[in-house]
């Protein structure tokens, strides 16, 4: 049996497993996937600041109109509803902001804390699974 921090910890490490497989497969197509991956490093390392200090309704609104534009905040964004899913939080096939936004204060608050514990494990499998392009140590 698993605790519940190894369960996040897999399933972030799967999260960035598919961003890093996605970006293979782009790079054969366009050389455009290194990109692709450094950007949703950037993006993975600033959400948990995102939900702490705008919360997780206003980080949520800001990602998906980013997304139109940024296949980054898209696939951040999945991850985010696919963690919702696994932790049995029925969405009822509404838009994330609708879903949150119809919450009660108590169970919003759940769910940003959960989110919140998630986006942590996530930036950290993301800086040491993703090679960052614009920073050299």
């Amino acid at each position: 049996m698993k605790s519940k921090v190894q369960e996040l910890a897999q399933l972030a490490y799967e999260c960035v497993k598919q961003v890093k497989d996605k970006a293979n497969e782009m790079d054969k197509i366009n050389k455009k996937g290194k990109d692709f991956a450094s950007k949703y490093l950037s993006y993975a390392k600033k959400l948990p600041s995102m939900i702490i200090y705008n919360g997780l309704l206003a980080t949520v609104a800001f990602a998906k109109a980013k997304a139109k534009k940024e296949d980054a905040w898209e696939k951040l964004l999945e991850h985010l509803k696919e963690f919702l899913r696994r932790e049995g939080i029925n969405q009822d096939n509404k838009d994330l902001i609708e879903f949150l936004s119809e919450r009660e204060v108590q169970e919003y608050r759940f769910i940003t804390k959960r989110v919140l514990d998630f986006s942590l494990w996530l930036k950290r499998i993301a800086e040491g699974e993703i090679e960052d392009e614009g920073k050299e140590d």
